[in-house]
């Protein structure tokens, strides 16, 4: 049994030195009119929601991952939320225009961004390997 119908975890991940990241890309104020959108529509029971950080797709940020579905959505803006909120998590219609559906190609962009940050992280650290 789930506590709520929906889990959703919100990328709020800072990057230093203008690196792609999500709160570059404006995530709090989506996060802000994600929390607003729940709250209007009575959906706050139904719908945790959780900051995180990277999932893995800074450059097409904000991003968030919806469970239990699973759905990855990718560029969300403050304007995408009502339609989110209602069709998505009032109605269990995912919004296909924001969703990541090829998981091979997903998983693939998030592996190699991952071995970038991890590439700046050692170079910022002087371990070059």
């Amino acid at each position: 049994m789930e506590p709520f119908r929906y889990h959703v975890y919100a990328c709020q991940q800072e990057k230093p030195g203008g690196a792609p990241c999500c709160s570059g890309r404006g995530s709090a104020a989506v996060l802000d009119a994600l929390r607003k959108e729940l709250a209007a529509q009575a959906l706050l029971d139904d719908v945790q929601v959780t900051t995180c950080g990277s999932i893995g797709m800074c450059e097409r940020g904000p991003n968030m991952v919806v469970y239990p579905e699973g759905i990855w959505y990718s560029g969300v803006q403050v304007a995408d939320v009502p339609e989110i909120v209602r069709e998505h998590f009032r109605h269990g219609r995912p919004v296909e225009r924001l969703a990541n559906r090829d998981a091979v190609a997903l998983k693939k962009e998030i592996v190699e961004n991952r071995a970038k940050a991890m590439a700046a992280l050692r170079a910022a650290q002087g371990g070059g390997r």
